[in-house]
Parts: C-alpha cells; sequence; structure tokens
C-alpha cells in the first residue's frame, strides 16, 4: 500500500504536536515496516524551517532529520506536468494542497494522509486524517 503524507503529518510527529502526535506517529512507524509512504520535497523544505525555527536546532540537526526522513519515505518528485496539473486543477482553491494532490496522483498513491481532510474535497484519492487512516487499517 502506498500512502501519501502532507506536511502537517510529517511536522506533527517530529514536534510532537498534541494532540496529533501518537496518531502521526504509528503512522509514520508503519511506513517502516508494512506501507510505503511518500512526501514532496516541498513537504521537507517546510520540515527543514519548522524544525530549525521552532527548536531552535541547529543546521546539522535539520538536515540530518531529513536524511533520516528519507531513508523511510519516498520522494515524489515536482515537475512542470505537476505544477501544470495543479495550476489547472480548480478544485483545490489552494495551490500548495493541489500541488501535494497532482504529486499524490503521480505516485500513484492508495491514500492521502493529512489533518486536514477538507482541503482535499475534491480529491481523486481517498483522503483521511492519520486516525482515520489507522481505523481503515485495522479493519483489512
Amino acid at each position: 500500500m502506498k500512502v501519501f503524507l502532507d506536511t502537517n503529518v510529517l511536522i506533527d510527529y517530529l514536534l510532537k504536536r498534541e494532540p496529533f502526535y501518537g496518531d502521526a506517529k504509528k503512522v509514520f512507524e508503519m511506513c517502516l515496516y508494512k506501507i510505503d509512504g511518500f512526501v514532496t520535497p516541498h513537504s521537507l523544505i517546510d520540515v527543514f524551517y519548522m524544525l530549525s525555527e521552532r527548536t531552535d536546532a541547529p543546521a546539522e540537526y535539520c538536515r540530518g532529520t531529513l536524511l533520516k526522513l528519507r531513508s523511510v519515505l519516498n520522494v515524489v518528485g515536482e515537475d512542470d506536468t505537476t505544477v501544470f496539473a495543479a495550476a489547472r486543477n480548480t478544485g483545490f482553491p489552494d495551490f500548495e494542497d493541489s500541488m501535494q494532490h497532482e504529486s499524490a496522483l503521480s505516485a500513484g498513491t492508495d491514500y492521502i494522509i493529512t489533518r486536514n481532510p477538507k482541503d482535499f474535497k475534491d480529491s481523486r484519492i481517498p483522503v483521511c486524517s492519520p486516525a482515520e487512516f489507522l481505523v481503515q487499517i485495522e479493519k483489512k
């Protein structure tokens, strides 16, 4: 199974943001052995920024964290095709969400996991929160 992790799920996990941390951690741990997780380069840029700004962590630590994430998650390319598809997709008022959606489509993911499913109401891929995903995966 392939899942696309929205930026907020990564940040919830890495910054241990409550009350979201526990579910984000479980999803991330599933990416270690049970499912294939995907992210965009843009998400990794945001993660680096959030880690450095919110924790005052040195750049070395932030880069090391990105390398660890990359050892677990696959990075989906953002290219001309994805950008144009996202720009033309009027179902997504927010361009960043549209880019995430188009990247998830290009990777052939089965789910988009985000803390903000309402932002993906016109998704062509099933969208759920980490908590909803964990419930669905238990049923399988």
